[in-house]
């Protein structure tokens, strides 16, 4: 037997635990409190505070177990720390009240000598990594543990091994830029926090059946799996929910199936939140400030439309910066085999989904512990080949002259695709040299040709609205007059319109149309959700704006109003090869 210690009642023999209870008249009875759980160790964090205990007890297969729990439970949720342990095979604890509190008295009591350092954050710890089963870092660093605040779910599991997801799942991605892309993003997340790279995201948009989900259960494989989407999670969910799962995919990936699941009203929000890094503050039921949740995230989403296409479906306008934030990619890679181009020898899309998707789901989470074994042997060489390839990406891809936004997305492709090369080189994925590179630059022009222009995507956005206002409301609401005639007697023609928002008129020197809008119209309606000052500029540099020397404005005589000074926006706008950029 196993005397816990001559001054507790308990000792573990055969097995379980008794409570060595003691009667009035001296004798004592052993009471049977639970199947054995070991106390191997003290646990706290990084600041000294949080303790808890590291519980190792076995099920009913034999198969070990392992549990970070931390202490307050003992004092808030006894329950709930019972239920974890016979949820993870504790082969029985005691039904009677009474001794129940005996059990929580064992664990707080057990003694034991060794500490170990426990975090509530999967992700990197000085040099680190911290994942929900095991900590991976360099020999002779400290023992950490993962202790999250409370019980929490996850993805981040293992299944197979390296030599078989290889051949079956990284290699199907070689040849096919958007896998690529999708997979490289899975060992891309270790990597931002060393770079200093911003969290951000991919989104893979199209209609369905074209492989988008395929391609984020094999992206996905490479950290873990289990799930009815493998390591991906979906969009439907709360905003509170989506910031404890960003922290449970801290310094890692995040992979979004279903952009449609996400209520449009709030989804622009959401797309910031994830790329911010941190959660809401929020008080506690006793008055103080609850610890905000923080994390360093890439996450790779998919859907049938954008997300200012999603929003707007809620009519909901999203500013350029957003869709930097989710950057959007086609997921057609436009050979006629949906996001695919090589299908390895399989004869139809359909059967390589499913050759693609049955083997993403039964090896999976191999690649990113392999990855991070190779990356903590030396971070300061990692960091300074990741630093060099980014370099080398943005001098190959981004023009003189390019706009903030599109060296922000382009930082972004040149982080995944040297995350890429360096699992390669380490030997994890089975892709060529350079086929990571090529898949991310391939995406990032795709995504620059369908921007239209390296211009700022705020003000591009700004002048399709200006555009569509005018197609959709340039006969209903502008008043009209001087219209064009050839018998013109000198009167004005004029009719009255509702909810006016200014007027049209025929400039017969320039033989076109002007709208004349109203100022405050201009900025409520016709520039709604878009800083109207930076798409007048615009304006202007295109000529589409007439103006009266630097004014942005004219005055123009008008029916019941006099000679106020509105914007004059010439029909040009609606024509031409400048409109065709819009």
């Amino acid at each position: 037997s196993d005397v816990c210690s001559s001054d507790l009642p308990f000792v573990v023999a055969d097995n379980i635990i008794w409570f060595i209870k003691q009667n009035d008249d001296g004798s004592k009875v052993p009471i049977r409190l639970a199947a054995r759980v070991d106390v191997v160790a003290m646990t706290r964090d990084q600041d000294g505070d949080n303790w808890g205990r590291l519980l190792r007890w076995r099920d009913h297969e034999g198969r070990l177990h392992q549990w970070a729990m931390p202490m307050e439970g003992l004092a808030t949720e006894q329950g709930a720390v019972r239920a974890r342990l016979l949820s993870e095979g504790l082969p029985f604890i005691t039904s009677n009240g009474h001794y129940k509190e005996k059990f929580s008295e064992y664990l707080q009591t057990a003694p034991t000598e060794r500490m170990v350092r426990c975090v509530a954050r999967v992700g990197w710890h000085g040099d680190t990594y911290v994942l929900p089963d095991r900590a991976i870092g360099p020999a002779g660093s400290e023992e950490i543990l993962y202790q999250p605040p409370h019980e929490s779910f996850h993805w981040w599991k293992v299944s197979g091994t390296l030599e078989e997801w290889r051949p079956n799942v990284g290699r199907l991605c070689s040849g096919n830029s958007r896998l690529l892309l999708a997979a490289s993003c899975g060992f891309a997340g270790p990597i931002l926090r060393l770079v200093g790279a911003e969290s951000g995201g991919i989104h893979f948009f199209g209609p369905t059946s074209t492989g988008k989900t395929s391609a984020l259960v094999a992206g996905g494989s490479v950290c873990g799996g289990g799930g009815k989407i493998g390591f991906g999670e979906t969009w439907r969910t709360t905003i509170n929910g989506l910031e404890a799962t960003a922290e449970a995919h801290n310094d890692g990936t995040l992979f979004l199936d279903e952009l449609a699941q996400a209520d449009p009203r709030e989804v622009a929000e959401t797309a910031y939140l994830l790329a911010n890094g941190q959660g809401k503050s929020r008080m506690t039921r006793s008055i103080t400030t609850r610890r905000k949740l923080l994390w360093t995230l890439l996450f790779v989403s998919s859907g049938e439309l954008t997300l200012a296409e999603h929003a707007l479906s809620a009519g909901k306008h999203v500013k350029g910066g957003v869709e930097v934030r989710l950057i959007n990619i086609d997921a057609d890679a436009g050979q006629g085999l949906g996001v695919f181009e090589d299908l390895h020898g399989v004869e139809l899309p359909e059967q390589f989904v499913h050759q693609l998707k049955e083997a993403a789901q039964r090896y999976y989470g191999t690649p990113i512990r392999a990855f991070l074994e190779c990356l903590v042997k030396d971070l300061p060489a990692a960091e300074r080949r990741v630093r060099a390839a980014r370099a080398a990406f943005l001098r190959e891809n981004v023009l003189p002259g390019a706009t903030g936004e599109v060296k922000r997305a382009a930082d972004r492709f040149a982080v995944i695709a040297a995350a890429g090369e360096l699992a390669t080189d380490w030997g994890i994925t089975g892709w060529g040299a350079g086929e990571a590179t090529e898949a991310a630059q391939r995406c990032f022009l795709d995504w620059l040709k369908r921007r239209g222009t390296t211009g700022a995507s705020d003000v591009e956005a700004g002048l399709r609205q200006v555009r569509s206002f005018l197609v959709a409301n340039g006969a209903s609401r502008f008043q009209v007059i001087h219209p064009p005639s050839h018998s013109n007697d000198g009167n004005d023609a004029v009719t009255v319109v509702r909810d006016r928002v200014g007027f049209r008129r025929w400039n017969s020197e320039a033989e076109e149309t002007e709208y004349l809008i109203l100022p405050d119209a201009f900025k409520d309606e016709v520039c709604k959700g878009q800083s109207s000052r930076a798409v007048l500029k615009e304006l202007a540099n295109r000529g589409f704006l007439v103006r009266d020397g630097q004014n942005m404005t004219i005055k123009a005589r008008l029916p019941e109003l006099g000679t106020p000074r509105v914007y004059c926006v010439r029909e040009a706008i609606l024509e031409g090869d400048d409109a065709g950029q819009l």
